[in-house]
């Protein structure tokens, strides 16, 4: 059986490209001074990431127990290197947001 990748890109694209924005949205808020807003949005894409992280386990998941066969495509790679340039952005967001709360903290 053929599994339809197509489907599973696009909402790999979808979770990891929502992720990938809100986290530099959250950087641009935290940016401004607007602390608390913009750690929610921080964890906002961290959800979303998550919803990414889990989609992809799933297709791992059928490819390793061979339940089908996987149609390896441009749009495929393409979602996989979404997830990968997300994962960095939401974490590096991360990381620069606790640096500007610590700066802010030293200014007072």
């Amino acid at each position: 059986m053929m599994i339809d990748t197509e489907q599973y890109s696009f909402q790999l694209i979808l979770h990891s490209g929502n992720a990938r924005s809100t986290a530099y949205e959250a950087l641009q808020l935290v940016k401004s001074n607007a602390f608390k807003e913009g750690e929610k949005k921080l964890r906002t894409a961290k959800e979303e990431m998550v919803e990414a992280q889990k989609l992809h386990a799933k297709l791992l998941r059928i490819m390793a127990n061979q339940e089908g066969e996987l149609d390896m495509n441009l749009l495929l790679i393409h979602a996989e290197d979404h997830i990968a340039s997300s994962s960095i952005a939401v974490e590096m967001s991360g990381e620069l947001i606790e640096l500007y709360e610590r700066m802010e903290n030293y200014e007072r």
